[in-house]
């Protein structure tokens, strides 16, 4: 299911030189599209606990997983330009119902590894995402962007298929959440700075270093995605094999906001010839930070009945928030000219993921409210 939460909506940047060219968009409207994925999964993501208190997390995230397939389709249709907005935003809303359920679930079928679960979780995240991403410039190129809509819809489908199959019935509902509380607990926000930082550097990146590369044609910008997305998670599975604490360690999160920072400059720079290898420090810097805030929600919640609503809270600021990434960078280009103008907010996000993650590890630690299985 994590697979598929990603697969479809990473597939969307490196298709967006084609729609751009296809539908005749300025940059700053191709960058919105983007930016409009951010702000629907963050202001879908309370609504979507709310619902699985109502409706059970298991079915909430099997009728989510079956939406992400028809609005897949729905982005192919005419008018193009109202399917590529309402399409994508659409897309945002079945995602954003579906994450903070998911996190129930993993406290609710791993209560005693939780911290292993959760890694294997933001894993198939990411290997969706190394799906969706690495695979649309060549399906973009044989079957144009329409047709990758259709395939990658088609692949969501057999996910939903085997969720229903295998995973265990659980028809619960998620306990109440107390939002108000949550709200008031400064360390909700601690993490929730941190995780926004990690979203503006990889989805600027991720919108604009197709732009960047074109010129490179689409085999280079593949492989280059690949080590944006893809190489990174081989070091990070071990996550889900050590007891080690790394949600909580201050250097696990500057040395990846350090990463983030440096391999912006790199693209700044247009040091395109090493494109590839500062896409990996990218990746894997937004990666690690990615799974170690995805931790904090289920780790530090004193009971089920906070976990979706800490999470909610978590995606929701983080999305919203790193909304101004895409966008930003997209009236940059328009302003100079220059597409490299656009990775000026991934070094800025990646210098503050630095700074916040030197702190909020130890600001949590002394929590009373941590509660470390």
């Amino acid at each position: 299911m994590a697979f598929n939460l990603r697969v479809v909506v990473f597939a969307i940047p490196p298709a967006l030189p084609a729609i751009r060219s296809d539908l005749g968009l300025s940059y700053s409207a191709t960058g919105s599209i983007t930016s409009l994925l951010l702000l629907t999964l963050g202001v879908g993501s309370i609504p979507g606990a709310l619902l699985a208190t109502r409706y059970g997390t298991r079915r909430l995230s099997a009728v989510c997983g079956f939406g992400l397939e028809v609005f897949s389709a729905m982005m192919t249709l005419a008018p193009p330009v109202l399917w590529i907005f309402a399409g994508s935003s659409l897309l945002a809303v079945s995602i954003a119902f579906a994450q903070s359920p998911l996190t129930v679930l993993i406290r609710r079928w791993f209560p005693t590894a939780i911290s292993r679960a959760t890694s294997l979780f933001g894993n198939g995240l990411l290997i969706g995402g190394v799906a969706g991403s690495s695979l649309a410039p060549y399906l973009v190129h044989f079957l144009g962007w329409r047709g990758m809509f259709l395939v990658l819809g088609a692949v969501v489908l057999a996910g939903v298929l085997l969720w229903g199959r295998l995973t265990p019935a659980d028809s619960m509902a998620a306990p109440g959440t107390r939002l108000g509380a949550l709200a008031r607990n400064p360390h909700v926000w601690q993490v929730a700075a941190l995780f926004t930082f990690q979203n503006v550097v990889y989805y600027t990146v991720a919108t604009w270093l197709p732009f960047l590369l074109r010129a490179r044609g689409p085999g280079y910008l593949a492989v280059t995605l690949l080590f944006l997305n893809c190489i990174p998670i081989l070091p990070l599975i071990l996550l889900s094999v050590v007891r080690w604490q790394y949600a909580l360690s201050s250097a696990f999160y500057v040395v990846s906001g350090l990463l983030c920072a440096v391999g912006a400059v790199g693209l700044l720079l247009r040091l395109v010839d090493v494109a590839w290898l500062l896409a990996l420090m990218i990746g894997l810097g937004t990666a690690a930070a990615f799974i170690g805030s995805l931790a904090l929600p289920p780790l530090l919640a004193r009971d089920e009945r906070d976990v979706a609503g800490f999470s909610a809270f978590l995606f929701t600021s983080g999305y919203v928030l790193a909304f101004a990434g895409p966008i930003t960078a997209g009236a940059l280009v328009d302003a100079t000219g220059h597409v490299v103008a656009a990775f000026w907010p991934a070094v800025v996000a990646g210098l503050l993921m630095a700074a916040i993650g030197s702190l909020v590890p130890r600001l949590i630690a002394r929590s009373r409210s941590a509660v470390i299985p």
